[in-house]
């Protein structure tokens, strides 16, 4: 990952991109030792803090992400030693001295006669850090923590996301994020929750917090992701996907996600112009997509297909292989993508594939159609209501983008310019993307002249 920053940028941009890069990987290793996510995260914080002013002064080191880790490691290990770390737990080397490496540089202490950064080294490069973020993953999926806050607690501790991004992207008040973090990262230190792999059984029920905890990170960051599909969060995401498949290999659902994220992943490259502009799916060109990743998520569907079993992500995966398939040939099987759809929500049923589902029944059936549906998303639900008819609150539904976009979008077609326009308004305000803003007001000037 070093290798591949720029070695012209400025320190703190690169400080930046290691912290979002390389978050989990350095969290997981110093978190191994005693489980205290919360000071795992501080010592982070601390060794970026750090790394800001000494880099600056006297130059990135050649290893930046070894760098950090040795600097944050070297902050626990000043708590660990504390006399009020040992008043509670009795300090055990081989305990906390187990996320050291081997014989590397120790130099990284604080204190005077502080080295020169490139000094502070630990493997000779950044990859050799062991990756144990799957370890963490299951250890915050354990099931001594609440159900609902295990995929919030993967997305910060192991993605590296802040308390905002993860609020934004799963909907829900910043607040609330916040205070069942805290919680929850008392609870793992509390209750000494070990780290490594769980056995089989263990990991089996494990899997579909881990599954969802990875597929947030991806959506969480698929509005902001770069054209490269391999870097950053997205990157991450990836490779994370293809390994859980690769360590549950006849898992049906692990497969769907991989080939989920493959196949999202593989569009990137065409989701942006030549200018910069936004590109929505219908209009983009199927030969810059990411043949690679396609063929990787091909395969990855092939082996749902081969494991007897297809879940939510499974079904996820088929309907973006439809999509992709229409916009290849220039017809899609709408109501094949309907059917998957009804499938998904009875499975596992949420707001955005409620709004995916209603923009397909636009096209089936009309405008109209797709904007009745919508109506059907907000206000209180009483029993188990039908596929189409679940609702969410009208706070959750009034914040959340894709409805307004999808609304704006259907009134337009309905020939109804001024409501299309107020829509329209809404999904901007809600929009976080240039790109897509630029897109969303285009449409909306395109609605005022056919009023």
């Amino acid at each position: 990952m070093g290798a591949a920053l720029n070695e012209h940028r400025d320190p703190i941009d690169r400080a930046m991109i290691l912290s979002q890069d390389g978050w989990g990987r350095i969290i997981a290793l110093i978190a191994a030792a005693d489980g205290d996510l919360a000071g795992a995260e501080d010592a982070l914080s601390s060794a970026l803090e750090r790394a800001v002013r000494v880099w600056r002064e006297q130059g990135v080191p050649t290893n930046p992400e070894g760098w950090l880790y040795r600097v944050a490691l070297n902050a626990r290990r000043d708590v660990w030693k504390s006399a009020a770390a040992r008043t509670s737990a009795a300090l055990d080397p081989e305990v906390h001295d187990g996320a050291d490496l081997g014989n590397h540089d120790r130099s990284a202490s604080h204190g005077a006669g502080q080295p020169a950064a490139a000094h502070l080294v630990a493997p000779a490069d950044p990859d050799a850090l062991p990756d144990r973020r799957l370890e963490l993953m299951g250890a915050c999926a354990h099931p001594d923590i609440e159900p609902g806050v295990r995929p919030l607690l993967m997305l910060s501790a192991v993605m590296g996301m802040t308390g905002k991004q993860i609020a934004v992207g799963m909907a829900l008040p910043a607040a609330t994020v916040a205070a069942r973090l805290t919680r929850a990262k008392k609870r793992i230190a509390a209750l000494g929750i070990g780290f490594g792999l769980p056995d089989r059984t263990e990991l089996e029920a494990r899997l579909p917090d881990i599954h969802e905890a990875i597929y947030g990170a991806f959506a969480i960051d698929w509005v902001h992701a770069a054209s490269e599909p391999r870097d950053g969060i997205i990157g991450e995401t990836l490779y994370l996907s293809r390994l859980l498949a690769e360590l549950c290999p006849s898992d049906g659902e692990s497969h769907g996600l991989a080939a989920l994220i493959h196949l999202s992943a593989a569009r990137f490259p065409a989701r942006r112009g030549q200018g910069g502009e936004f590109v929505p799916l219908g209009d983009q060109d199927p030969g810059s997509w990411d043949s690679v990743l396609i063929a990787r998520g091909e395969d990855h569907l092939r082996a749902v297909q081969g494991s007897g079993e297809i879940g939510r992500f499974g079904l996820q995966a088929a309907i973006q292989i439809l999509h992709m398939s229409g916009v290849r040939s220039g017809s899609t099987d709408w109501p094949m993508l309907l059917r998957l759809h009804d499938d998904v929500e009875r499975m596992a049923p949420s707001l955005g594939g409620a709004v995916a589902r209603a923009a397909v029944i636009a096209e089936i059936d009309g405008p109209k159609a797709g904007l009745a549906e919508l109506d059907t998303l907000d206000g209180p639900s009483s029993g188990e209501p039908p596929v189409g008819e679940i609702a969410f609150s009208s706070a959750r539904v009034d914040s959340f983008q894709p409805t307004w976009a999808l609304r704006a979008h259907l009134l337009a077609r309905a020939g109804q310019g001024q409501e299309a326009q107020n829509a329209y308004r809404r999904a901007i305000e809600l929009t976080t993307d240039p790109a897509e803003r630029a897109y969303l007001e285009a449409r909306s000037l395109e609605a005022q002249s056919c009023r």
